[in-house]
């Protein structure tokens, strides 16, 4: 995937939620603890290096620790649960608001599937820091359910189809978040195929997570309810996936 951090990550210091990310807005965000990352990152190290660790072991730190717990971590996804509602109304075939015009995804039939990718991702990126996070994991998650090589053809889409596509594009945000905290604990893989498989390892378990959480939320309900219901769908999935991970032992 090519995704894992060669830079240091965030810092102790850094807020659990950045005030534009927060999907809580004007709720008070605890203050970070010194250290917080030091846990996660030394199990995830030891995976990442072959050298045992378990990802499980990991992923509690990480909701536990790292994000400030279950009533904490999920408010981090605020843009990604306005993007991921935007995504699935205009999939199933809502025009929604993208800037000063509309998304209407009829209008791309027909063109590569590339460049509807490309059109949609840049619909639904936010103005913020988390345009080219949610830039990205639109159009994989287009490109990993439909094919990457079809002409676009949105009437052809099925539900079943559009809850995988949500999954994917959730499980794509999850994983970037969770590499970029791991930070240099991707230094330890001793060489490119270990970080490989690391990598491969821990998205799996992010979109099983996803899968078992967030694809039954969404099924049958996405062409009869609102934006907000979808965002409490999302937030749900989100807040049962922290939850889950904090009792891992």
């Amino acid at each position: 995937m090519g995704t894992s951090s060669s830079r240091k990550g965030p810092s102790a210091r850094s807020p659990l939620v950045p005030p534009w990310a927060d999907a809580d807005p004007g709720k008070p965000v605890p203050e970070p603890e010194g250290q917080r990352f030091r846990g996660f990152r030394t199990e995830f190290g030891k995976v990442a290096a072959g050298t045992g660790g378990s990802i499980a072991k990991a992923l509690n730190k990480y909701a536990n620790d790292a994000t400030g717990g279950a009533s904490v971590g999920p408010r981090r996804f605020g843009p990604a649960y306005d993007a991921g509602a935007d995504f699935a109304r205009a999939l199933s075939g809502t025009e929604v608001p993208a800037g000063e015009q509309t998304l209407n995804v009829a209008a791309l039939a027909g063109r590569p599937m590339d460049q509807a990718a490309q059109q949609i991702a840049e619909a639904l990126a936010p103005e913020n820091a988390d345009a080219d996070q949610i830039r990205s994991a639109v159009q994989e998650a287009l490109a990993e359910v439909l094919g990457s090589d079809n002409v676009f053809d949105p009437s052809s889409i099925s539900p079943d189809e559009i809850v995988a596509i949500l999954v994917e594009f959730f499980a794509r945000i999850l994983f970037q978040e969770i590499s970029a905290a791991a930070g240099e604990a991707w230094k330890k893989a001793p060489n490119v195929e270990r970080s490989t498989t690391t990598e491969n390892q821990l998205f799996e378990i992010v979109r099983a997570a996803m899968d078992q959480h967030l694809g039954p939320r969404l099924a049958g309900n996405l062409g009869t309810i609102s934006r907000e219901e979808i965002k409490n769908l999302e937030r749900g999935a989100m807040n049962d996936i922290w939850n889950a991970w904090s009792a891992e032992e």
